[in-house]
């Protein structure tokens, strides 16, 4: 009797799928993208008779942009078996981003020769695609000029500090590599600008918000999978 019984059937063993990605560990990368912002250029004080002027004391805004280039440093966490992506990201970008207007015998010119971030991160991982929300801290280095009838060019400088928010989506190209699409909106507020040929000054009041479109490559630390789908 036993020889007429089947041997029993064994299940097929689990189709192994490809290991999960997971976006945890540090990286290093580049960008490059541009910038755009309108400046505003109102007179708040002065020594001299600007203020008289007809029309004043508001001497017009200029559009500035250009391209930016530079690189970025950060840390991503991905719980294991979770798709939420915790980060800290850390940019800075060399600028070219220029702009000019004349108003009357003024002419006003802003170069903005860097800037840059420090972000926290909240992602949303699908596998190898992360899509990103950004938000902090927001820094610009800002040249500007002012030249009056035929005197010399009067020149200043001022750091502005504000805030940012943002985002993006990343693709995982290989193991260790990434490229992504980011937008930030960075806010830097109302900084006094003064000029001066060490007789007459005149102070204005600039506000400056920024955007900024970049895309970039990061090589990320490590990163081997860590979970096994069946």
């Amino acid at each position: 009797m036993a020889a007429d019984m089947r041997a029993p059937v064994k299940a097929p063993p689990p189709a192994i799928v490809a290991p999960a990605f997971n976006w945890s560990g540090f990286y290093i990368g580049a960008h490059v993208g541009g910038a755009w912002s309108d400046k505003d250029w109102p007179l708040t004080s002065s020594n001299g008779v600007f203020l008289v002027f007809p029309g004043f004391p508001h001497f017009g805004s200029h559009d500035v942009k250009g391209f930016i280039a530079g690189g970025q440093v950060g840390f991503n966490w991905q719980a294991s078996g979770s798709n939420w992506v915790l980060g800290v990201e850390a940019q800075a970008s060399w600028s070219n981003a220029d702009g000019e207007h004349t108003v009357d015998v003024f002419r006003f010119r802003t170069e903005v020769e860097w800037l840059g971030t420090v972000t926290g991160r909240l992602g949303y991982a699908f596998d190898r695609v992360l899509v990103y929300a950004k938000g902090g801290f927001a820094f610009a280095h800002d040249k500007h000029e002012l030249a009056v009838f035929t005197d010399p060019t009067l020149f200043t400088d001022k750091t502005r500090t504000g805030w940012t928010v943002g985002g993006g989506v990343e693709l995982a190209l290989w193991q260790n590599w990434s490229a992504k699409l980011e937008y930030n909106y960075m806010d830097l507020g109302r900084k006094d600008v003064t000029f001066s040929d060490g007789v007459t000054f005149m102070t204005f009041d600039v506000d400056q918000q920024m955007h900024v479109v970049k895309f970039g490559i990061n090589y990320r630390f490590g990163g081997s999978p860590v979970v096994a789908r069946y």
